[in-house]
């Protein structure tokens, strides 16, 4: 999976990797790929903005 970082609207920055279901912890920031966040992030690069749960998000980075 992708690595993502994301600049949230109301607060840090974070990085999770995009993992499968039985890998997933959000809290140790791994998100499964069927998390709508990771829906969300899904085929779209750094520099995009992406609206999940009220809450805007823009991509800084993939890897």
């Amino acid at each position: 999976g992708s690595t993502v970082t994301i600049a949230r609207d109301d607060g840090p920055e974070q990085t999770f990797r995009i993992v499968g279901e039985d890998e997933a912890d959000p809290a140790k920031g791994t998100l499964a790929y069927v998390a709508p966040l990771a829906r969300a992030l899904t085929g779209k690069q750094a520099g995009d903005s992406v609206t999940v749960a009220g809450h805007e998000v823009e991509i800084v980075s993939v890897r």
